[in-house]
């Protein structure tokens, strides 16, 4: 469940955007565009995970496993500004933290607005959207996690400290394992937020 520090920041920043109309208006470009991105993602990272477990063409490949789960997180970021640019809403060009923001304005517009914990409830109400909120948020803080594990191997491996570099590896199998679980969690919200988008549309 999301904190309760980003249940507030989230009522007050998006309170203001609305008070403001600081969304930008989205085109039939911008939401194709979204559309495609979501989808390629996630196909891209089941491509590479299937390359991977099948074949040996990626097995020298240190890096493949953090790709899969970036993908799997991107597939998550642009079905959400897919599901916002249906609503008419597009982040401003050179929004700070983008990936932050649009996390914060999903938990607002889907979760939070017009619900119990926009009067200050401290309990949400569970929905598919909270589940998908919820692997979002993980998704997203795992990304990030790697991203910086990611570096500090690199950064090792540049002032020659590999030995060290041991104490952040983790072994293929761990990193498949990982790579599984994130494409498991995209292809869970992809459908989740499917579902809302359908239903809306009845």
């Amino acid at each position: 469940m999301p904190e309760q520090k980003d249940i507030e920041q989230a009522k007050t920043l998006f309170k203001q955007w609305d008070l403001n109309h600081s969304w930008h208006a989205t085109t039939p470009e911008f939401i194709e565009h979204s559309r495609r991105k979501a989808k390629d993602s996630l196909e891209l990272a089941i491509y590479l995970l299937e390359k991977l477990e099948k074949t040996i063409e990626l097995e020298r490949n240190d890096s493949v496993t953090i790709w899969i789960v970036a993908l799997g997180y991107y597939s998550m970021f642009f079905e959400v500004e897919y599901l916002f640019s249906l609503d008419g809403k597009k982040l401003p060009k050179g929004t700070p933290d983008t990936h932050r923001t649009m996390y914060l304005a999903f938990l607002y517009y889907y979760l939070i607005k017009g619900s119990e914990l926009e009067q200050g409830k401290k309990e949400m109400t569970t929905s598919r959207m909270s589940k998908a909120l919820v692997l979002f948020k993980e998704l997203q803080d795992e990304t990030l996690e790697l991203q910086r594990v990611q570096k500090s191997v690199e950064d090792l491996k540049k002032q020659r400290l590999q030995r060290n570099a041991f104490t952040y590896h983790t072994t293929k199998t761990a990193e498949l394992l990982e790579a599984k679980n994130s494409i498991s969690k995209a292809i869970e919200f992809r459908q989740l937020v499917e579902e809302y988008i359908l239903s809306k549309k009845r």
